[in-house]
C-alpha cells in the first residue's frame, strides 16, 4: 500500500487563480498549504493564518491586486 509523504503538494499552481499569496505577497510556486473559493475561483495560499486574513475581507485584496 502506498504511503503519503510530506513533499507531495496538496495543491499545485495550476489549481488557484492567483500567482501571488494576497495576504503576504509570497508566490504561490513556493508552496500553497490553503486555499478558498471566493465568487467560483480557487485562491492560494501559504497558510490558513493568510487564507482567514484574505476571509476577512477578500474585495479589499481583489480591488487592490
Amino acid at each position: 500500500m502506498p504511503v503519503a509523504t510530506t513533499d507531495t503538494a496538496k495543491f499545485t499552481p495550476a489549481m488557484v487563480v492567483n500567482t501571488k499569496d494576497y495576504s503576504c505577497g509570497m508566490p504561490v510556486t513556493a508552496g500553497i498549504s490553503d486555499t478558498c473559493h471566493y465568487e467560483g475561483k480557487a485562491y492560494g495560499f501559504c497558510s490558513t493564518e493568510c487564507k482567514n486574513e484574505f476571509l476577512k475581507d477578500p474585495k479589499k485584496y481583489l480591488v487592490t491586486k
